[in-house]
């Protein structure tokens, strides 16, 4: 009798952490991207967020999205904090805490109030392509604020 083989750890859709030669925020023309040594990587932010704010409800983590959603919001990875900028930023930046029982749970750096987020198949030094129209869209130096309360975790 042949017993079935144990299933290897399996790897999760878009678990994929922050490249580790992330150094700090820095003005890429009218963008906010990340510096690395290979070039700036673009960031982006979750535009639904705002409305939902403004309406009181709540945007959950990724985790908790629908299953065939899930694929599509991993490729977004929240970017971790990260040491001051050496130049000065027209907007705030701050550290959020996430969800604790998620599966990203590190602290995620927020610009003027908005989440910052990673395209996990951007490269440095490319063009970006991580734009989704009214979903993901890079994030300007002159992002106005993002409205509402900002007390508890939230976002994918």
């Amino acid at each position: 009798m042949t017993h079935p083989h144990p299933t290897p750890h399996t790897r999760r859709l878009g678990q994929p952490l922050p490249p580790a030669d992330l150094h700090h925020l820095t003005p890429h023309g009218p963008h906010l991207s990340v510096h690395t040594p290979r070039g700036p990587l673009a960031l982006y932010r979750f535009t639904p967020l705002q409305m939902a704010l403004l309406t009181g409800d709540h945007v959950p983590t990724a985790a908790h999205w629908p299953e065939h959603l899930k694929a599509f919001l991993y490729q977004y990875v929240p970017l971790p904090v990260l040491p001051s900028s050496p130049h000065p930023l027209p907007g705030t930046v701050r550290a959020h805490a996430r969800d604790p029982h998620g599966l990203r749970t590190w602290d995620h750096t927020t610009y003027q109030g908005w989440p910052l987020y990673l395209y996990a198949h951007d490269h440095p030094g490319q063009p970006p392509g991580g734009e989704v129209p009214h979903l993901f869209t890079q994030v300007r130096l002159d992002q106005p604020p993002l409205p509402g309360t900002h007390h508890r975790p939230y976002g994918p």
